[in-house]
């Protein structure tokens, strides 16, 4: 199973939020607007034992009550079996953990599940009592799914208000509602029944997280390696077996010879000194778990031409250690899931999800490139979700731009908000290919993904603007690190980052071209190249239409950039534009510097 939607309520800088998920979440924002407790509210709802303080329930509430809220879809056929109650006909089920803080300052901690059943009150499983009278039942539809003769059972009743549910479901209309037992009917939620989930927090001191503890991430994530060992490796499991009888032949009768003699002599010694009291005594010797060996006398050694325990090397090679833990184990899962003769040993949920905060914390560039690529493929593995939260432009792709989620928080008060793109903004039908022309930019540009960590991005058509800009903003004492350029490729690119920009509602200013057509037109241009004149012209009708005037601003440079701010056609083709407009404006004194342009750049630089 994987998490479809997350609700959250009152949990520390969150009042009410709402959040649908892919199967990779990436969130960015910055600091102390609340990424982490996202993940902090999963770990809540998703660690059975999880119970929050007082300080974690959201201080500007209108009432004392917390809960995180989970939809589950793609469920195995196991996980259909384990929630049938809850499950709907999409096959997808719906939990909440809730903490009521009480009076006393106590918290209670439940789970509940949603039912989904339908109006009609003699298809609700509450009223089944009032159907086991026949005159009662007869009144109803239901009448045509039980026997004509004979008792009426309370089992009789449900089967056939599911048989007649699934017959009629798309006639009839349903309603969901929050469960008031416990969720599978048990006051505790056993682990397994839900993913296992592992928080990979943003630590400076790794020494904890990399030593063998059932509480580490290090240690749970062996624990489940090791279990999978214990469930279906032969070798693991004739060593169980031996060791069972090891300890079968210590626990044997007193008088038997198999019994070691310095245990019957023991047995004997206490029994003579317990002799006033009328006792026996017995030694009995109960066999481990073995998986629990590997906790208690495991130890992870890294050799980099001195070999000493994990604990002791860098806080780069201890974070590396862990992803590397990660990506082995899920690689052996994936190996073990693609043998269909394998026996399931687990019967409840085999999905697991992985939350990491600040993946990038100790890691050079291809280092993080290289961490990124495996996380996508971890997601894009049946059963397994990732989120994380990043400051790094190496884990966005902005071609999966429906993984990016921007987390913000205007106002304590308000709470933190979540601002995500649901829908295909480049439909793989539309006629002018944009999503291919859009996914071709990255190479253009591949620190593109910036536009999502800046307070303004702007978005120009080459090299040009992108170097001309920030260096004049610097000169007339303007430039704002926090304002990005974005390289779009060509003016064909406008549109799509426009596009973008107001799905997330990203403050952004446009430059282009107007690029008119020349009067009167060369004789020597072809019929084709007219036409692709036209087309660029005819552009910037749709970059103006597509600008919103509540984030977004624009200006057109008539005829071009170059020709407006001066630069020499022939010192472009003989340095290169970028470089040559660089030349220009490094020479150029301050006061001869166009004013019209002056105002741009003051009007780029200013935070919106």
């Amino acid at each position: 199973m994987e998490i479809e939607k997350i609700r959250i309520h009152n949990y520390r800088s969150i009042r009410d939020l709402e959040i649908s998920c892919t199967s990779l979440v990436i969130m960015l924002g910055p600091n102390n607007h609340g990424k982490s407790n996202i993940l902090s509210a999963l770990d809540f709802a998703l660690s059975t034992s999880s119970k929050p303080l007082k300080e974690d329930f959201f201080l500007f509430r209108e009432d004392n009550e917390l809960w995180v809220e989970l939809t589950f879809h793609k469920l195995t056929e196991q996980e259909c079996k384990t929630f049938e109650k809850y499950l709907t006909h999409e096959k997808t089920i719906c939990i909440r953990k809730t903490a009521r803080l009480r009076e006393d300052d106590k918290i209670d901690v439940s789970y509940n599940g949603y039912v989904k059943e339908p109006t009609e009150w003699w298809l609700k499983n509450e009223n089944i009592n009032i159907l086991l009278k026949r005159d009662e039942i007869e009144k109803t539809p239901l009448k045509d799914y039980i026997p004509k003769t004979g008792r009426l059972t309370k089992n009789l009743i449900s089967e056939a208000q599911k048989k007649f549910i699934e017959e009629n479901y798309y006639k009839l209309k349903f309603e969901g509602r929050l469960e008031t037992t416990p969720l599978l009917g048990r006051q505790n939620v056993a682990g397994g029944i839900l993913p296992d989930f592992y928080l990979i927090p943003a630590v400076r001191d790794l020494s904890e997280e990399t030593k063998i503890k059932g509480t580490t991430v290090f240690g749970r994530l062996l624990n489940r390696a090791v279990q999978e060992m214990a469930d279906r490796d032969p070798k693991f499991i004739e060593i169980k077996e031996k060791l069972q009888e090891i300890i079968d032949n210590l626990n044997v009768r007193k008088d038997s010879e198999e019994r070691p003699q310095q245990l019957i002599e023991l047995e004997k010694n206490l029994e003579g000194e317990l002799s006033n009291w009328g006792v026996s005594v017995s030694i009995e010797i109960e066999a481990p778990d073995i998986t629990k060996i590997f906790e208690l006398g495991t130890k992870l050694h890294l050799d980099d031409g001195i070999k000493t325990l994990a604990q002791y090397k860098g806080h780069g090679l201890q974070r590396a250690v862990i992803f590397a833990l990660v990506k082995s184990w899920a690689s052996v899962l994936r190996k073990f899931n693609s043998q269909k003769d394998q026996p399931r040993p687990r019967a409840s949920s085999e999905s697991v999800i992985f939350a990491m905060e600040e993946p990038e914390l100790f890691l050079h560039p291809h280092a993080q490139r290289r961490l990124a690529k495996a996380l996508q493929e971890i997601s894009e593995t049946d059963q397994h979700q990732v989120f994380i939260t990043t400051h790094s432009t190496h884990f966005i792709n902005l071609d999966q731009y429906k993984n990016i989620y921007i987390v913000k928080k205007e106002s304590p008060k308000d709470g933190t908000k979540v601002l995500q793109c649901k829908e295909d903004l480049f439909p793989e039908n539309s006629l002018d290919n944009k999503k291919k022309r859009f996914q071709m930019a990255q190479w253009i540009n591949p620190d593109r993904g910036e536009m999502f960590f800046a307070k303004k991005v702007v978005f120009v058509e080459g090299e040009t603007e992108r170097v001309v800009l920030p260096f004049l903003a610097q000169r007339l004492g303007c430039y704002n690190p926090d304002i990005s350029i974005i390289d779009c490729g060509a003016k064909h690119n406008l549109p799509l980052y426009i596009t973008i920009a107001n799905a997330f509602s990203l403050p952004y200013f446009v430059l282009y071209d107007e690029d008119p057509l020349p009067d009167p037109i060369p004789e020597s241009w072809s019929h084709d190249k007219i036409e692709a004149k036209k087309r660029t012209f005819e552009l910037n009708q749709e970059i103006s239409s597509l600008i919103n005037c509540e984030i977004g601003d624009s200006y057109m440079f008539s005829p071009d950039f170059e020709t407006a701010i001066g630069i020499s056609k022939s010192q472009g083709k003989k340095k290169g534009k970028a470089l040559a407009a660089l030349d220009y404006f490094d020479q150029l004194p301050l006061e001869k510097i166009p004013e019209f342009l002056k105002e741009i750049i003051y009007k780029i630089y200013q935070e919106r």
